[in-house]
């Protein structure tokens, strides 16, 4: 079977009545659809959606977006179990399962989709636990990350260049509870003066609209003192984490380098964990410390409140249930 990619490039469609085909004429190639509803996302989050569906595809032998017409909550049940037992983590279950609950959403609403087989409280009920394998970190923890970072083993020739930068992308992904591919993409031109305060300013992100994040005090003169850095060893970038391989020199880094800068931080000290941590950690805290939770919405650029309170799954909660203290009966 040939799996269909979002990536492929497609012929134009010829008139406005093409695109807006119904349901019952339609023999739309899923990539199709995906173009005309997804095409002003975030590059990195089409690949995402693009990603999952041809999995889906190529699980159910889909050719066009008809063929989905009679998928129910089951049929969709069916294909989390499959995942489930081929061995897959549970956040990647989690990401997949949401990036299609998302394409079948717009693409019912769209008309492309007689009804939306994720439309059942079934689907969202099986959510794969993630509590015991992706979480917040301890402070203690990132602290032995930066201890590991001090004594870590790198290339003598760039060793002072490659700590300084891996332990302020560390520090720079906890204190702005950014994602490691707005890491990768941002420039030092996108750091600028906001009245008495400095923001990083996003132009690349999930929801492919253009972002700003306060910046410490104590996290800008860091960065100033590794651009500093940077210039006192001829490192000439418009990155503020740029590649430091010998043939990549200056260049742009890519969304994995950030996340394997993280990784070898937390295989250091016995953690296997990835960027995204990070954000967690930096979310869970501020709503331990009593943040509002609309104020840590807005922090994290959650389009919903929902998104943000599932990262709150602190086991202190345990401890202090609501209904402990209710009487008995």
């Amino acid at each position: 079977m040939k799996i269909i990619s979002v990536e492929e490039h497609n012929s134009e469609i010829q008139n406005t009545e093409a695109v807006a085909v119904t349901v019952q004429q339609s023999s739309l190639a899923p990539n199709e659809a995906l173009k005309l509803v997804f095409g002003e996302y975030a590059a990195n989050t089409q690949r995402a959606y693009a990603r999952a569906f041809r999995d889906l595809q190529e699980w159910a032998d889909i050719r066009e977006l008809r063929e989905m017409e009679n998928f129910d909550p089951l049929r969709m049940l069916e294909y989390k179990n499959q995942l489930k037992s081929s061995g897959k983590k549970a956040s990647t279950i989690n990401q997949t399962m949401s990036a299609l609950r998302k394409v079948c959403k717009v693409l019912t609403e769209f008309g492309y989709l007689k009804q939306n087989p994720f439309k059942a409280s079934v689907i969202r009920a099986e959510k794969v636990d993630t509590a015991t394998s992706k979480g917040a970190l301890q402070v203690s923890q990132l602290n032995a990350m930066m201890e590991a970072n001090k004594v870590m083993q790198y290339d003598g020739r760039t060793a002072t260049l490659l700590r300084c930068r891996n332990g302020l992308v560390l520090k720079f992904l906890y204190l702005t509870a950014a994602r490691r591919g707005e890491a990768a993409d941002l420039r030092w031109d996108d750091i600028v003066q906001d009245g008495a305060f400095y923001v990083a300013v996003l132009r690349f992100t999930k929801s492919g609209k253009e972002q700003r994040i306060k910046l410490r005090d104590e996290l800008h003169e860091e960065l100033s003192s590794w651009r500093l850095l940077c210039q006192q060893n001829s490192i000439d970038s418009a990155y503020v984490f740029p590649s430091l391989g010998f043939r990549t020199l200056a260049h742009q880094m890519s969304g994995k380098g950030i996340n394997d800068i993280v990784s070898r931080l937390g295989k250091a000290i016995g953690l296997n964990i990835s960027a995204h941590y990070l954000r967690h950690t930096a979310i869970t805290l501020a709503l331990e410390l009593g943040e509002p939770l609309q104020k840590v919405q807005s922090y994290a650029r959650h389009a919903s409140a929902n998104t943000t309170i599932r990262y709150f799954h602190d086991r202190q909660l345990l401890k202090k249930n609501p209904t402990d203290r209710l009487p008995l009966i």
